[in-house]
């Protein structure tokens, strides 16, 4: 599992963009916005994430020990 992410949204404005490798740097950077905007700020944290995979790759040569194939 990898290790979660924090961003900061702030009320009103755009989605948040900047990864945040710790709480702490996160909550730092929440003050800072609310101090210069004067808007409620909001530590995120990721509890899940979602992706695509669309294809399966499954290599089906014989193994070594199979390998008495013809050609």
């Amino acid at each position: 599992m990898k290790n979660p992410f924090f961003m900061v949204y702030l009320e009103g404005e755009r989605t948040p963009t900047f990864k945040h490798e710790s709480v702490e740097r996160a909550t730092t950077e929440a003050e800072r916005l609310a101090r210069v905007h004067k808007k409620k700020a909001y530590v995120l944290c990721t509890i899940k994430s979602v992706e695509l995979n669309e294809f399966k790759t499954e290599d089906l040569r014989p193994r070594k020990e199979d390998d008495d194939l013809p050609f």
